[in-house]
């Protein structure tokens, strides 16, 4: 990250000194540079993030009992620019699963899994032109299955997801994000014709993705 901050800082120093060259250069003002970015007001950093956006991730999940596993999927959402810097946001994500766990209570090998999870959630940041930190909340779905000796039992749990990420723009179209996300539910016990198991798909992820702004 920080070789992008000097990069950037060069092309702004670059930025500064070649207008005034060329119009030394050639006695009249230079028409003004373009870099692949917006200007998106310098007074607002905020108003260069409004917009849809729909992007790609991947992660890793670690949950309860030794249930964990990568995961990847999509996500999409709208900003809207409130006063100067302050930016807010619903975001939606679908995401496979691939956390699980085997054991052998009682003799009987079972297997515990999340296949999928989802979540819709408000997002709250404070823009520093092409930097912005955020939290998140809001509600998620997952998976939770158990499987033992051929028989299964399959539930869709409703939950919490509470997180925290950073987001920064690689141009004024494509950002690239890191977060880091809590997903709450209950416990649920699934009986099938072999045994009775305790399972809890609760669990934190880390992630990246990348989106692109409409």
């Amino acid at each position: 990250m920080s070789r992008v901050f000097s990069a950037l800082a060069f092309a702004a120093t670059i930025a500064a000194i070649t207008p005034a060259a060329a119009a030394d250069m050639y006695g009249r003002g230079a028409p003004a540079p373009s870099y692949g970015y917006s200007d998106g007001g310098s007074s607002r950093p905020a108003a260069q993030w409004e917009g849809g956006y729909v992007g790609g991730q991947i992660g890793y999940a670690w949950g309860r009992g030794g249930m964990n596993g990568a995961q990847g999927g999509i996500y999409g959402g709208a900003n809207l620019a409130v006063g100067s810097n302050i930016v807010v946001g619903v975001e939606g994500d679908v995401n496979l699963s691939g956390q699980d766990h085997h054991s052998v209570p009682g003799g009987n090998l079972t297997k515990r899994s999340s296949d999928w999870n989802a979540s819709l959630r408000a997002r709250a940041g404070v823009a520093y032109d092409k930097f912005m930190p955020y939290a998140t909340a809001g509600v998620a779905f997952a998976d939770d299955t158990v499987k033992a000796l051929g028989a299964n039992d399959t539930t869709t749990k409703v939950g919490y997801v509470v997180g925290m990420g950073v987001e920064g723009k690689v141009t004024d179209r494509i950002s690239v994000k890191g977060e880091l996300l809590h997903q709450g539910f209950s416990g649920t016990d699934h009986v099938t014709s072999w045994t009775n198991t305790h399972n809890d798909v609760s669990s934190t992820v880390l992630r990246t993705g990348a989106a692109y702004k409409f």
